[in-house]
This record gives C-alpha cells, sequence and structure tokens, in this order.
C-alpha cells in the first residue's frame, strides 16, 4: 500500500502557505492593538501572498504531482494561480480605507478573502473533480459571506442571498454531473474519463452526455454565461467595491481556469454538436452583456453586464481550442483582471463625501481627481479594445485564434459586440471629463471639450484611410456622413467619436471580406453602403431619445449679436 508522503504536499506549497497566514489573521486579529490592526492584518496578508507568489515562481518548471495525480503544480496551474494571487494583493491594498469606512470587520474580511482565494487555487490545481468540487465550495462559501459583509446595508444582504441561492444550484448541478460521469466512465480522475469515453462513441451514452451537460451548465453559472447570469448584476451592485473587483478579476478567471481543464482535460469537444452549444452561448453571452450595459445608470452595474460580455469574448477562444486559443484566453483574464479590479478600485474613492455610483456622480472627477480619473480613462479604453493597450492585444489575439479555426462569423460578431462598448465605457470618460463640474476656473465649456473633439476629428480622418492607401473619391459623396454624424451624435464630441468608430469599424470589416472574397457581386455593391447605413441607424435610435437642438439651429441670427 502506498502511503502519502511529503512529497505530495509539494505542489500544494501556495496554497499551505495562504492557509497558515490566514491563522496567522485570526491571531493577528485577536492580539494586535487596536489602533494599528487594520495595517498589520493587510501587511500579514500581503506578506502571505507574496511568499506564496513565490512559491509558485520556484515551482514553474518541475511539474510536481500529489496524491496518486489528482494535484498538480503544471504551467497551466501556475500561470493561473500566479494571477489569483496578484489580484488578491491588489484587492487588500485598494479595501485598506474602504473596510474602515464602511465599518466592516478587519479581521473576518481578510480571512475571508484568503480562504477563497485558496479555493481558487485549490480547484485550478487539480485533475479530480471531487478535489475540484471541494476547492470551489471554499470559494464560493467564502465569497457568498465576502458579498453580504455591509451588514446594515439592505442590497449588500440582498445579493449575498442571491449569489447563495443561485450558488447553491449551480452546485446540486455539479455534483449531479459528477455522479452521472461516474456512473458513465466509473472515475471522476479527469485523465480517466476521457480515457473511458474514448472507447466508443459518446454520444451513445446518454449518463455521458448528461453528465457532461450538467457540469457544462453548473461551470456557466461561476463564469456568468448566459442563460446563467442572473445572479451578477445584483450581486456586484450589492457586494463592497473592493470585493466586486475581486470576484469580477479572480473568481472569473478561476471559474474559467477550471472550465478550460475540465473540457479540455476530461471530455472530448471533437464534436461537432459541442462545439455548436459553446458557439450560440458564446454569442448570447456577448449580445446579451453588452445591449444590458447600455441601458444602465450605475457605473458597477454597468460593469457588471460588460463582465458578462468579456465572458463571451473568452467564450470565443473555447470555440476555438487552439493553443494559440488557450495562450489567448491567459492573456486576455490577466488583462481584464488590471482592467476589472483597476476600475472598481477607483470606484471606491470617496469623492464629495460619497463613493461614486452612477455617471452623473462622476462629473467633475477629472478636475477633482486627475490621476485617478485619468487611469480609469486608461482602464476604459483597454476594457474597449482600443490599440495600443492591453485589452486590444488580447482581443486581436483571441479573433485571431478564431479565424485560423476558420470560425468567421463568430469573430465578426466577436468585433461588432466590442464596437458596441464602445459607447458605455467611453460615456465614464465624457462624465468625469466633459460634464459640469469637470471645467477648471477661468476655462469655458468649450475649451474643455477640445480633446474631445479633437479624438473626434482624428476618428473622422482615419475613415479616410483603409489599408495604408488615401480614397480616391474621398469627395465623392462622403461629407453627409459627416454631417450625420454631427446631428444624429447629439452635437456632442463622445457621439461624434463613438459613430465615427462605428463607421470605421464596419468599414474595415466589409473591406475584410470583399478581400476574403465572402463578399462578391452584386452583394459587395450592397455592402457598400452598410457602414453609412448602419452608423446613421444606430446614432439615430440614439439621438431620438438623448438629443436636443442646440440654440443656434432655433433662434434667429443677427449680425452683432
Amino acid at each position: 500500500m502506498n502511503f502519502v508522503t511529503l512529497k505530495d504536499l509539494l505542489p500544494l506549497v501556495p496554497e499551505i502557505i495562504i492557509l497558515f497566514t490566514s491563522f496567522i489573521v485570526i491571531l493577528v486579529d485577536l492580539f494586535a492593538p487596536k489602533k494599528n490592526r487594520m495595517t498589520t492584518l493587510a501587511v500579514t496578508s500581503l506578506v502571505g501572498i507574496g511568499l506564496a507568489l513565490i512559491a509558485e515562481f520556484q515551482l514553474y518548471g518541475s511539474n510536481p504531482t500529489g496524491f496518486y495525480g489528482t494535484v498538480v503544480s503544471d504551467p497551466y496551474s501556475i500561470l493561473f494561480e500566479s494571477l489569483y494571487l496578484i489580484v488578491a494583493g491588489v484587492t487588500v491594498f485598494i479595501s485598506l480605507h474602504y473596510i474602515a469606512e464602511q465599518e466592516m470587520n478587519y479581521g473576518e474580511y481578510y480571512v475571508l478573502l484568503l480562504s477563497a482565494l485558496m479555493g481558487m487555487m485549490v480547484m485550478t490545481s487539480s485533475l479530480e473533480m471531487l478535489v475540484i468540487f471541494i476547492g470551489l465550495e471554499i470559494m464560493s462559501i467564502s465569497s457568498y459571506i465576502l458579498v453580504g459583509m455591509k451588514r446594515r446595508v439592505a442590497m449588500s444582504n440582498e445579493a449575498a442571498l442571491k449569489y447563495l441561492l443561485l450558488g447553491a444550484f449551480s452546485t446540486g448541478f455539479l455534483l449531479y454531473g459528477i455522479s452521472l460521469l461516474y456512473g458513465a466512465t466509473g472515475t471522476t480522475y479527469l485523465p480517466g474519463i476521457i480515457e473511458s469515453l474514448q472507447q466508443g462513441p459518446f454520444f451513445s451514452n446518454p449518463l455521458a452526455v448528461a453528465g457532461v451537460g450538467l457540469v457544462i451548465i453548473s461551470m456557466s453559472f461561476k463564469i456568468a454565461i448566459v442563460p446563467f447570469h442572473m445572479w451578477t448584476p445584483d450581486v456586484y451592485t450589492g457586494a463592497p467595491t473592493p470585493v466586486t473587483g475581486f470576484l469580477s478579476a479572480a473568481a472569473k478567471a478561476a471559474g474559467f481556469a477550471v472550465f478550460l481543464r475540465v473540457l479540455l482535460t476530461g471530455i472530448p469537444l471533437e464534436s461537432e454538436n459541442w462545439k455548436n452549444l459553446l458557439w450560440i452561448l458564446a454569442v448570447l453571452t456577448m449580445t446579451v452583456g453588452n445591449l444590458m450595459a447600455l441601458r444602465q445608470n450605475s457605473v458597477k452595474r454597468m460593469l457588471a453586464y460588460s463582465s458578462i460580455a468579456h465572458a463571451g469574448y473568452v467564450m470565443v477562444a473555447a470555440v476555438a481550442g487552439s493553443a494559440e486559443a488557450l495562450s489567448g484566453i491567459f492573456f486576455y483574464s490577466c488583462a481584464y483582471a488590471l482592467m476589472g479590479t483597476g476600475a472598481f478600485g477607483i470606484l471606491t474613492i470617496r469623492d464629495l463625501g460619497k463613493v461614486p455610483q452612477t455617471y452623473d456622480d462622476l462629473a467633475g472627477y477629472g478636475k477633482r481627481f486627475p490621476l485617478p480619473a485619468f487611469m480609469m480613462t486608461l482602464f476604459m479604453l483597454s476594457l474597449v479594445g482600443l490599440p495600443l493597450t492591453g485589452g486590444f492585444i488580447a482581443k486581436l489575439q483571441i479573433f485571431s485564434a478564431a479565424l485560423d479555426e476558420g470560425w468567421i462569423w463568430l469573430t465578426v460578431i466577436g468585433v461588432l459586440n466590442s464596437a458596441l462598448s464602445v459607447y458605455y465605457y467611453l460615456r465614464v470618460v465624457v462624465f468625469m471629463y466633459m460634464r459640469e463640474g469637470a471645467i477648471p476656473e477661468g476655462v469655458s465649456e468649450e475649451d474643455n471639450q477640445l480633446p474631445g473633439f479633437a479624438m473626434a476629428g482624428l476618428a473622422g480622418a482615419a475613415l479616410t484611410i483603409q489599408l495604408g492607401t488615401f480614397q480616391n473619391n474621398i469627395t465623392n459623396g462622403m461629407g453627409f456622413i459627416a454631417v450625420a454624424l454631427v446631428y444624429f451624435g447629439g452635437w456632442k464630441a463622445s457621439g461624434v467619436l463613438a459613430g465615427s468608430l462605428l463607421y470605421g469599424l464596419v468599414t474595415a470589416v466589409i473591406t475584410k471580406w470583399k478581400t476574403l472574397g465572402i463578399v462578391t457581386g452584386a452583394a459587395a455593391s450592397l455592402t457598400t453602403m452598410a457602414p453609412a447605413v448602419l452608423t446613421v441607424l444606430a446614432l439615430a435610435v440614439i439621438a431620438r431619445r438623448t438629443t436636443s437642438t442646440p440654440s443656434a439651429l432655433t433662434i434667429p441670427f443677427t449680425r452683432g449679436d
């Protein structure tokens, strides 16, 4: 009989460090002086996270396994676990002033944060479905309590209850799916599952099909895939803001890490049936997330729905399933973790006596807090995926991988959804710099909008360039789109910029289609009108709801007035 040895603990050294750190935090919370308790707890947590991160770097390349191969520290798990640790460290940092202002218990907060972190690391490094379940539950139970840490706030209590109930449903689906897979294959070990399933036709085994379906449903709950996303907006809105950032970055990355581990290691996805299912889920997630984000007035709620859309982008790479796609998923997770955590971190800064909740609360933010506003602008631009940002590189890698695998229409839908997000992300920037309260003393409103008009002008100029060459007929009938952009853009720099970017994006897509031969003949002539038609229609819908006619158009002009 083989017994467990110290070597079995080697791949779990980072998890053990986090576990002992949580024990130390409990002791520090009991005995540390009240005056310096918050800082001491934060420093203790950061030291433990730092030591665990060092341990991850030391394990890289050695690939140790433990507990009969059920736990492994391979490059896949090390990279994702390092990401969780970095996000947790940033969360501890931005929580310092927030938990004091909200009168939350310091010790409980940091212990629960470390417990959730340990659960993520355990489930990521496991090849055993039951161990994945244990890690998932450690993370989930800690997260439920973290969401409800603001005990005196009804919204926080409601969010925790919803998260608990829907999380319990997803846990039930996972356990039932594991049971069915065990009945179909005789094992819960992921390599053993795939070995058993490959011995015969997969779809001839109803237990295996049902088990895989239930596992996918459970994981879809955790990463907020449509239609299993219902909990996300309410939980993200009601949770303490640092916790929201932690859940949107680390918890979602952990969900994707396990999702891909299970699908690529334990369940064969060669069948087109599974590919079609994931394709549909990706399209639904991207589209619903972006459309719902457009309707929000709460910044946190907007970021919640946008996180759903970003989950859809990652699903595009999951559909591709290539090595390049997996690399893109990790890079995208890193980029989004930085952007999401940073954005929620900035929302913890108290402004004019309160934490910003709505877009209106951000009016004048650029004047009062120049550096945080600048950082927020960078985060928003990166979330959009504008060139020279991390978000652009991440999306480019994912969409390129999908194109290489032949998923052309899926890529097109992803790009169009990315263009749709321009409106609500840049809306944050507009409110920070271009709404009343952001105008410095001695500067007129027109002067304050000059940067926005300059950006709109540059975007409009970019419309004249395709594939590095100037259009020969740039003045032939193109002026009307400029007039339409100004009119339907609500006479605002943000509206003109959004319309210009949409027009340019659609033009680029159609040009690419023509180059690839996807659109030919009469269809090519018809698609030439598409950029103008789509841009005008989109702006007309927006203008109908938001535009007011400038006074210059309604007041007679008299020379000298």
